[in-house]
C-alpha cells in the first residue's frame, strides 16, 4: 500500500493533468489516512474552487486553519467559502481574522464589505470597499463593489464613477457592466443601458434552448422566435409588450411564460403563440425577453405607457358606494433587494385605518408576521379574493378603483392594464422606476410614492393615507 506522500504525489499529478475526479479521489484518501496532511486539504480546497464550489471548500479550510493557524491565505479563502455558503457571521469572522493580522489586506477588506452589504449596512460596506481600493488601486472587483454600495446609498454619480474606474481596469467584467447598465437605464440612457445590460447573460441562470441560435434582431421571413422569460413575473409583464415587434421584423413571436401567467397571455390578441416556459418547443431561433431592448435598439420613443393587457369579461368598477382599493405590500422574498422594497403589513396600518374604503387583499404569499397580524385583525380587509393565477388577479384588478402596491408583479400588471395604481418605492428603486418623480414612461396609469430616506415607510404611508383621503372626498 502506497504511503501518504506517494499518494499525494499521484493526486498532484492528476491535478496538473486536468483529471480532477482522480485528483479528488486520491486527495480524500490521503486526508482520511493522515488528518494532518496540509497539502491534501489545500489540494481539496483548490479542487472545490476550480469547480465553482467555494462553499464546499469550507470543511477543508476549517481543517487547514487549525493545522496552519494565522495563515492569511487560508483565513481569506475560508471567508470566501463562508460567503458562498451564505454564512455571513462566519465569513465576517474569517475576514476580520485576516485584518487583525494585515489591516490593509485589500481582499479581506473587500470580503468584509460584501458581508456588510448583504446585511444591508451599505455605508459601512462602502467604507470597507473604499479602503480596499486604497490598499490596491488596481483591484477591479473592489471598485465594482464600491460602485454597487454607493448606488445602494443613493449616491448614483459616485457609484457610476467607481464603476467607470472598475471598467478602466477590466473593461469586459460582466458584473461591472451589468451594474453600470442599472445606472444607465435608471437615468434613461437606453443606448448604453441596453448594451451593458446584456452582460447579465454571463452570470444569470438562463438556459439556452438546445440547438437554438440567439436571434440578433435581423429581418425575418416568417421564422418563429422563441422569447424566453427571465427574472421575475413583473419583468415578464414589463417586457412582453415588445413581443409584437418580432412580427414587425417579419417573424412569428412565440412567448414562453410560466404556468401562472399562461391563461392571462393566451387571452390577449397579440398574434403571438403562448407556450409553457417549463417545456418550450424546439425552435431554431430564440431570445431572452429582456434582451429585446438591445436587440431591437429600443430608445425612449419606443416605450409607451399605454395599456396593453386586458382581462376579458372582467367586471368594471361599480359607480357609487365606497372606494374599492387593492393592496399588495411584499414581493418575492428571495429577491436580492427584498429587504429594501417589500413592506410589512403593519407599515400600511395608517392606510388601512382610512374610513369608508373597502380594502381588497391582493397579497399572494404571507410572511409570518403578516399572517399573525391578519389573524388578529380580520377586519383589515373587506375582501380576500382567491388569486390562483394572473388572469384571476387581472379580473380582480379590473373591478377596483385603485391599486396600491409595493414593487411587485401586481404593480406591473395594474400598469399594463391601465388601471389606476400607486407604487410604493424604496429610497433606491429598481432602475425601471427612475431616480425621481411621480410618473414613469412605462405605465401611464401609475403614480409613484418614493421613500425620502432609506427604510422610511412611515412617511410613505402617511402621504398615501392623506392622498387617499382626498381621493375619497373627491369621489363623494
Amino acid at each position: 500500500m502506497a504511503d501518504s506522500q506517494s499518494l499525494f504525489a499521484e493526486a498532484e499529478a492528476a491535478w496538473r493533468n486536468g483529471d480532477r475526479v482522480r485528483a479528488r479521489s486520491i486527495a480524500e484518501r490521503v486526508a482520511a489516512a493522515d488528518p494532518t496532511h496540509a497539502g491534501a486539504f489545500m489540494l481539496l480546497t483548490n479542487l472545490c474552487f476550480a469547480a465553482g464550489d467555494a462553499a464546499g471548500a469550507a470543511p477543508y479550510l476549517e481543517r487547514l486553519s487549525r493545522l496552519i493557524p494565522g495563515d492569511v491565505m487560508v483565513l481569506g479563502n475560508l471567508g470566501r467559502a463562508y460567503l458562498a455558503a451564505g454564512d455571513l457571521a462566519k465569513a465576517a469572522g474569517a475576514f476580520e481574522g485576516v485584518l487583525g493580522l494585515e489591516p490593509a489586506n485589500a481582499r479581506a477588506l473587500d470580503g468584509l464589505g460584501i458581508v456588510r452589504h448583504r446585511e444591508g449596512a451599505y455605508a459601512p460596506a462602502a467604507e470597507l470597499h473604499r479602503r480596499a481600493t486604497e490598499a490596491d488601486p488596481g483591484f477591479a472587483a473592489a471598485w465594482c463593489n464600491l460602485g454597487i454600495a454607493l448606488t445602494d446609498l443613493g449616491r448614483f454619480a459616485d457609484g457610476a464613477a467607481a464603476l467607470d474606474r472598475a471598467l478602466s481596469i477590466d473593461p469586459e467584467d460582466a458584473r461591472t457592466r451589468f451594474n453600470q447598465a442599472i445606472l444607465n437605464l435608471m437615468a434613461g440612457d437606453f443606448a448604453a443601458g441596453w448594451r451593458h445590460y446584456e452582460a447579465r447573460l454571463a452570470f444569470q441562470p438562463l438556459q439556452a434552448p438546445p440547438g437554438a441560435t440567439m436571434w440578433g434582431g435581423g429581418p425575418l421571413n416568417g421564422e418563429p422566435v422563441l422569447l424566453m422569460p427571465e427574472q421575475g413575473f413583473g419583468d415578464l409583464i414589463q417586457f412582453a409588450r415588445f413581443a409584437p415587434l418580432v412580427a414587425a421584423r417579419g417573424g412569428r413571436p412565440v412567448l414562453a411564460v410560466p404556468g401562472p401567467m399562461r391563461a392571462l397571455f393566451e387571452a390577449q390578441e397579440w398574434g403571438a403563440e403562448i407556450v409553457d416556459a417549463g417545456a418550450p418547443p424546439d425552435l431554431p431561433l430564440w431570445c431572452p425577453v429582456m434582451s429585446l431592448g438591445a436587440i431591437l435598439g429600443l430608445d425612449g420613443d419606443d416605450i409607451s405607457g399605454a395599456p396593453y393587457l386586458t382581462a376579458p369579461e372582467a367586471a368594471a368598477p361599480v359607480s357609487g358606494g365606497p372606494l374599492r382599493v387593492g393592496l399588495a405590500w411584499a414581493g418575492n422574498p428571495t429577491h436580492h433587494r427584498d429587504r429594501a422594497r417589500s413592506l410589512r403589513l403593519a407599515d400600511l396600518l395608517p392606510v388601512l385605518k382610512m374610513p369608508d374604503i373597502r380594502f381588497v387583499n391582493l397579497q399572494v404569499g404571507l410572511r409570518d408576521a403578516d399572517a399573525a397580524l391578519l389573524a388578529e385583525r380580520s377586519d383589515l380587509f373587506a375582501e380576500r379574493p382567491a388569486l390562483p393565477d394572473f388572469l384571476a388577479t387581472a379580473s380582480v384588478l379590473a373591478g377596483l378603483d385603485l391599486v396600491i402596491s409595493a414593487d411587485t408583479a401586481v404593480l406591473h400588471l395594474a400598469g399594463a392594464m391601465g388601471r389606476p395604481a400607486w407604487g410604493l418605492l424604496p429610497f433606491v428603486p429598481d432602475w425601471r422606476w427612475g431616480d425621481n418623480g411621480e410618473t414613469t414612461p412605462w405605465y401611464d396609469s401609475l403614480r409613484l410614492y418614493r421613500q425620502d430616506k432609506a427604510g422610511d415607510w412611515a412617511a410613505v404611508a402617511a402621504r398615501v393615507a392623506a392622498d387617499l383621503d382626498k381621493t375619497g372626498t373627491a369621489r363623494t
